[in-house]
């Protein structure tokens, strides 16, 4: 798992701007995780070599429903009761995740918390993914999430 850029994977899997034959994947022989599209397909092909050859696995985006979950999470630990509030509201709207980082810039006593608390669980969900996918044995997963929560 050394081998595995988590930031990287965790960029991967947050991205939901992708179309369905444009998208990252992961070596897993060398832990590099890279976007394919077409210009790259083009070069894979011309070199005699594609994603399946390598043993390559899709990174697809985590459902957004997290995210949301996330955000909840997040809003019930906020002390502070009008930043609760507003936050809250925020994400009850159409457009969630537009609204709830308005808001969260009206308070920017909790921009940090909140972008901490996102990246951990990213990264747990990150080393969840590896571990689902085969990469990673549980075991490890479960030491590398643990490493993470006890981490400064």
């Amino acid at each position: 798992m050394n081998s595995i850029d988590l930031d990287t994977l965790v960029t991967a899997l947050e991205n939901h701007f992708l179309d369905y034959d444009t998208f990252f994947w992961l070596d897993p022989t060398t832990g590099e995780i890279a976007l394919w599209g077409e210009e790259t397909a083009d070069e894979a092909g011309a070199e005699g070599w594609d994603v399946d050859d390598r043993g390559g696995i899709r990174i697809d985006p985590v459902d957004s429903s997290e995210g949301y979950r996330d955000m909840e999470e997040f809003i019930a630990g906020v002390g502070e009761s009008e930043c609760r509030n507003r936050l809250q509201q925020a994400i009850d709207r159409s457009s969630p995740y537009r609204h709830f980082k308005d808001e969260l810039y009206s308070f920017p006593e909790y921009q940090t918390s909140w972008y901490e608390f996102h990246n951990a669980l990213m990264k747990q969900r990150a080393i969840r993914w590896l571990a689902a996918a085969g990469v990673v044995e549980n075991a490890e997963a479960d030491a590398a999430i643990l490493q993470l929560r006890t981490s400064p």
